[in-house]
């Protein structure tokens, strides 16, 4: 297990890298590693390799808002029937339950606030167990996915009283 775990903070580090790199620092043999690997990916531990992309380096712009959803929980299913049925939107990229005084946080994403704006009156508003929403719009990243997302050059605007 000691092993698996050093494997996967490697592989959240750097989903890319080479199974001989991390058969190297491991001093393990290449087979073993990937053998784990596949063994985690089967055990659904390792559930995806993912790229961390800045869109708006090739041009591609979108909007990012953060949800907050306040949910009647259902008997017996609690809060999981609604959160499974919002999570499987593909504009939605996570899905949290949490707590205070909304139930359900979402990180949702749209090519503009038109969709973000349809997602919440189409998708959510129509739930009868959603109550009400608050939304951000998010307006710079600084980091995402564990990966700082601004430039170093960036400047403060001087702020003038």
């Amino acid at each position: 297990m000691e092993t698996d775990i050093k494997i996967l903070k490697i592989l959240e580090n750097d989903a890319r890298i080479d199974v001989k790199e991390i058969a190297a620092m491991l001093d393990m043999n290449e087979s073993d590693v990937k053998r784990r690997i596949k063994d985690l990916e089967k055990r659904g531990v390792i559930r995806k390799f993912k790229t961390s992309i800045d869109w708006k380096k090739v041009g591609i712009r979108h909007v990012t808002a953060i949800i907050r959803v306040k949910v009647i929980p259902q008997e017996s299913a609690g809060f999981s029937k609604v959160s499974i049925d919002i999570s499987n939107d593909p504009k939605v990229k996570d899905a949290f339950v949490a707590t205070g005084e909304y139930d359900l946080v979402l990180l949702v994403e749209g090519r503009d606030i038109d969709e973000i704006s349809e997602f919440i009156t189409e998708k959510l508003a129509p739930k009868k167990e959603v109550v009400g929403t608050y939304t951000h719009i998010v307006l710079s990243e600084y980091k995402r996915d564990g990966v700082i997302s601004h430039d170093e050059d960036t400047k403060r605007l001087k702020v003038s009283l």
